[in-house]
């Protein structure tokens, strides 16, 4: 039998350019670790002196005002508004410096340089105020987005303790009642059936019919211990070997086709599990997916399919019944909602849906854990 497909997984879209270039330009707003406040002062101061010398060269008619803003920036970034204040400061005297080796006064007033230099820092200080609220109001952001993502982590964290909890409560309350069932309804109907198999004896030799009838009580009583007796086993299988998976489920298709159908069980590949709570989570899956089609569906046949992948377990459940009703009509039950929890929990996915030609599929797709490196 040829193997199932495993699901394809749709990849992520790649980010928009203009994200990708703003986080870019965030990351070098923000100073390395290990870098020393002096170290980022002479960095930006060392970048307006090289603008100022590439000024002077390109001469006083090739205005480089615009290529200033990147170390007040920087400082401002990185230091705070008070030291873009005092690279502000630099730049401008820098400039001048430029403008004065250049010859400037030769062409310009001296009142009108004086006056450009002042406009200028002016404009410089403006700008740092508002550098320095944008920068603020984004780390503020990255600092809130942290927090609430680490408090998301810790709510998930402590929704899956919850319901590790909860399945372990499931648990042991599920194995209390069928320690219980077996131990003292299966032998209660069991010790009622002697006794009636006793009474079935005593009125042979005086009322056929009365012994007939005791007869059939008896009957009656065995079968319902039997069935008990299933229901005890199913509940109390807690933890199974991670090499009885296969042997747990060819026995569920056994006792499935005692009910008057076809169950068939088809395994193919290494379907070990290393975790034994991730194998009792698929057995319960299959189980609780052969009883929905048992009491919902009046199949005439249920396959299940379990499957060995390299990096995944998928188990599949089949049946030719009458499918699942349409989302809006269905009833309260918990069924697919169980098993579905039970894939999240044992960190797989979980789907129900139509089969080919009739019918339901519930299908599990289990990854592997990764083993030690």
């Amino acid at each position: 039998m040829k193997s199932l497909p495993l699901p394809s997984v749709r990849a992520d879209p790649a980010p928009p350019l203009h994200s990708a270039l703003m986080l870019r330009a965030l990351a070098a707003l923000t100073p390395p670790p290990g870098r020393s406040p002096l170290q980022s002062l002479l960095i930006a101061a060392t970048l307006a002196a090289t603008l100022g010398w590439i000024d002077f060269v390109s001469g006083i008619w090739v205005s480089l005002q615009f290529f200033y803003l990147v170390p007040i920036v920087l400082a401002v970034a990185w230091l705070g508004w008070r030291t873009g204040c005092l690279i502000a400061l630099f730049c401008v005297a820098v400039r001048f410096a430029g403008d004065v080796a250049g010859g400037i006064f030769q062409y310009v007033e001296p009142g009108a340089i004086w006056w450009n230099r002042l406009i200028d820092l002016c404009v410089c200080f403006i700008l740092i105020g508002i550098f320095h609220t944008l920068i603020t109001l984004q780390r503020q952001l990255e600092r809130r987005v942290e927090e609430r993502t680490s408090a998301l982590r810790a709510a998930a964290l402590a929704h899956r303790r919850l319901e590790q909890e909860l399945l372990t409560v499931a648990a042991t309350e599920r194995n209390s009642f069928g320690q219980e069932l077996h131990d003292d309804i299966c032998q209660h109907l069991v010790g009622t059936a002697l006794a009636a198999k006793v009474l079935a004896s005593r009125l042979a030799d005086h009322d056929a019919p009365a012994a007939n009838q005791a007869q059939a009580i008896v009957a009656l009583l065995e079968t319902g211990a039997d069935k008990a007796r299933k229901l005890a086993r199913g509940l109390l299988i807690a933890d199974i070997p991670p090499d009885g998976l296969g042997e747990q489920i060819a026995q569920l298709a056994t006792e499935a086709s005692g009910a008057g159908i076809v169950c068939r069980f088809h395994e193919q590949g290494d379907t070990t599990l290393d975790n034994t709570d991730a194998t009792g989570q698929l057995f319960r899956i299959a189980q609780e997916a052969v009883r929905n089609a048992l009491r919902h569906a009046a199949p005439r046949q249920i396959e299940i399919f379990l499957t060995g992948h390299p990096d995944a377990i998928s188990l599949t459940v089949t049946d030719d019944g009458r499918g699942l009703p349409p989302p809006d009509q269905r009833g309260a039950g918990m069924g697919l909602r169980i098993m579905s929890h039970r894939a999240a929990y044992a960190g797989g996915t979980f789907s129900a849906g139509p089969n080919l030609l009739r019918g339901t599929r519930i299908y599990c797709h289990l990854p592997r854990l990764p083993g030690p490196s």
